[in-house]
């Protein structure tokens, strides 16, 4: 089986000034979603999914269009994190896929070498997070087995962090600050 990837991009980007995160150009002058499709490709990734809501939804829907990547669109992502996680990883659960990364589309800069050691890493166990400065990052790796109970976390009280919290997961420490990165306001954007 093969792996694959759900970018998380249905948010309204407000601390931002009210922008799609998925259209903005990484340092490298390439879009997110641009960076993290190429970075979960070369990883193996042969599915990718994106999960997409108002107001940016057709604009990112129509670019993701252009680079190969399926849309899940969320009618109403502001019932939280967990609808978009839930609508990604039911849709997963449709593939003949092994696993999945939970990608915010915030978190572009996370480096392939990075996605390597955590799938080398994670053995027998059903999820794997990059930590890295003692932080958990992104993307965790996340086994078949916990695809259903994420297509159920919305009625988690946390999310899929309960799910993931109960889950066999494996914290793998790591060098790389992408992983920890995440571009919630526009002085975020100018750190390197």
């Amino acid at each position: 089986m093969s792996s694959a990837a759900v970018i998380l991009a249905a948010g309204q980007g407000a601390r931002l000034g009210g922008v799609a995160k998925a259209l903005l150009k990484t340092r490298r002058g390439i879009p997110f979603l641009d960076q993290i499709a190429l970075t979960a490709r070369e990883a193996g990734a042969t599915r990718i999914v994106v999960v997409v809501g108002p107001p940016f939804g057709v604009e990112v829907a129509a670019h993701a269009g252009t680079l190969g990547i399926a849309v899940i669109e969320n009618p109403a992502p502001d019932r939280g994190m967990a609808s978009s996680i839930a609508l990604g990883f039911g849709a997963l659960l449709e593939l003949d896929v092994a696993d999945g990364w939970l990608w915010p589309v915030d978190h572009p800069d996370v480096q392939v070498e990075t996605l390597e050691v955590i799938r080398a890493a994670i053995g027998t166990h059903a999820a794997a997070r990059p930590v890295c400065d003692g932080k958990g990052g992104h993307p965790p790796l996340i086994r078949r087995s916990l695809f259903a109970d994420l297509w159920r976390c919305e009625i988690e009280e946390a999310g899929a962090r309960s799910v993931l919290a109960r889950a066999d997961m494996i914290d793998v420490p790591v060098l790389d600050r992408g992983t920890i990165r995440d571009i919630d306001t526009l002085d975020d954007l100018e750190v390197p």
